[in-house]
């Protein structure tokens, strides 16, 4: 196994995957890894959207599309500026997939399967010979003189940069910690209700258009609502999870989550 890499990315995610595409593409010089903890990769992406993928959003003006995310939109201005919905569709159409566009604004591959989401990347990084390494959970990260070096379960790599695509990974976050990065403490989202409520216990599967609160605060969302055999779900309950999950956490209305 070749140990020494330009960049290594961690994490064979979506983003870590589309990382080391757009870097090759741009430099096909560098020598890039993929290192994934788990025996496959972009098993996110493919039971996402109900195993269709939900790729992207049909909003194409940066300003509005950061309103539709709960907390970074004055971070996530910039990016969106420099990468936004439309260039999604169109780095898509490049590698050969083409999108369509859902009554809610939702985007999804035409063939409405997250398969082929997950071809295109993987036959994009072997035409780019990125390496992609399976089973290699990194226990360390420090530098050493100008590179750093990655210390895996089975492996050591060394690199001159490295990308962290992991996600929640709590390991993760402390070997970044220790490498003097600041890590804001987590809390629950995107979560559906857990609801006690006899009033409710005989209606499991009702789905109806709805606008609701959380007690005692202000939190309000409208959406689709669907009551389950454990309380409430939907896009208007995930919405309101979201948009809340400061607030939820911060008054300790843990009975909520489910």
């Amino acid at each position: 196994m070749n140990s020494k890499y330009d960049i290594i990315i961690v994490g064979g995610g979506a983003t870590g995957f589309f990382t080391a595409i757009n870097t090759v593409e741009k430099n096909p010089k560098l020598k890039v890894a993929i290192l994934e903890r788990g025996k496959s990769v972009l098993e996110k992406v493919r039971i996402s959207g109900g195993g269709r993928c939900n790729v992207t959003h049909a909003c194409f003006v940066p300003n509005d599309l950061v309103k539709f995310y709960p907390r970074g939109e004055r971070e996530l201005k910039g990016p969106f500026n420099q990468f936004c919905s439309g260039d999604t569709i169109e780095w898509f159409e490049k590698h050969g997939v083409e999108l369509k566009i859902e009554e809610d604004g939702r985007m999804f591959p035409i063939s409405d399967s997250s398969q082929t989401i997950i071809d295109c990347f993987i036959k994009a990084t072997e035409k780019l010979k990125i390496d992609i390494l399976t089973l290699q959970s990194v226990q360390s990260i420090f530098k050493k003189e100008d590179s750093w070096k990655i210390d895996t379960n089975s492996d050591t790599f060394q690199c001159q940069k490295i990308v962290l695509t992991t996600g929640s990974n709590p390991k993760i976050w402390e070997l970044l910690e220790n490498l003097g990065h600041t890590i804001v403490p987590p809390v629950p989202s995107l979560f559906t209700f857990n609801i006690k409520d006899s009033r409710i216990k005989d209606l499991m599967g009702v789905s109806a258009l709805a606008t609701v609160k959380v007690k005692g605060t202000n939190l309000k969302a409208s959406g689709p609502l669907l009551i389950t055999h454990w309380g409430m779900s939907g896009p208007g309950i995930l919405r309101l999870s979201a948009w809340g999950a400061r607030e939820l956490y911060d008054k300790n209305i843990t009975s909520l989550y489910k």
